[in-house]
């Protein structure tokens, strides 16, 4: 029987994304000792399969893991249920799916890797406390202009009342065309400041979000 590995890997991330371990900004835990990792940040992923096993796997096959592990740098983790759409949407058609990763087409892991540069922040470690409701703005390593700020709504979506949370928003409109506007979308960070030995990691809301901010 032909297995579809991404697709079948995928699957399984489809079930376990479905789970919430992770805390609220604003919970209750001791924040000195869940956001100290004591490891880098790709050991941090590569310890949480069951939310990054695709994205490390993406990560190693595209040469990053150097970039990501660099001192200083923050990375914006998008979970593997973003990516698992992000397939979904290359490749309509399940029968045309690559069989492997090693199937991927270069070209489209060429943009892979661009699209993945777009989530690393160097030589910059991005913290909530160093956040306000208006925009601070900085450029990704893929070259991109993205923006952070801070939103405060609870469930009922008041304002000012509830969790805080980081949004990080990137310009897809980056380089400007000629007459048009930037263009931000946006995406939710659920776990913030998750501080590794190398610098400060952020993972993204997986439900709202397709990879590369498709």
């Amino acid at each position: 029987m032909k297995l579809i590995k991404i697709i079948v890997l995928a699957a399984v991330l489809f079930t376990s994304a479905c789970s919430r371990d992770y805390f609220a900004d604003e919970g209750t835990l001791n924040i000195e000792e869940t956001t100290r990792l004591g490891m880098s940040t790709m050991d941090y992923l590569k310890s949480r399969g069951e939310l990054f096993d695709t994205l490390t796997t993406l990560i190693t096959l595209t040469g990053l893991e150097p970039v990501i592990n660099a001192s200083g740098t923050t990375f914006l983790a998008p979970q593997d249920y973003s990516i698992y759409n992000f397939f979904k949407l290359l490749y309509p058609d399940p029968d045309k799916r690559p069989a492997t990763f090693g199937d991927i087409p270069e070209e489209d892991m060429d943009w892979i890797r661009e699209m993945l540069k777009n989530y690393i922040i160097p030589n910059q470690q991005i913290v909530r406390s160093g956040l306000a409701t208006s925009y601070s703005y900085t450029t990704t390593y893929g070259g991109k202009k993205a923006r952070f700020n801070i939103v405060q709504a609870d469930y009922l979506g008041n304002v000012n009342m509830g969790a805080k949370s980081i949004i990080f928003s990137l310009n897809v409109n980056d380089p400007v065309p000629p007459g048009q506007r930037e263009l931000y979308l946006s995406v939710q960070v659920v776990t913030s400041d998750l501080q590794s030995t190398n610098g400060i990691v952020h993972v993204l809301n997986a439900d709202t979000h397709i990879f590369g901010f498709n």
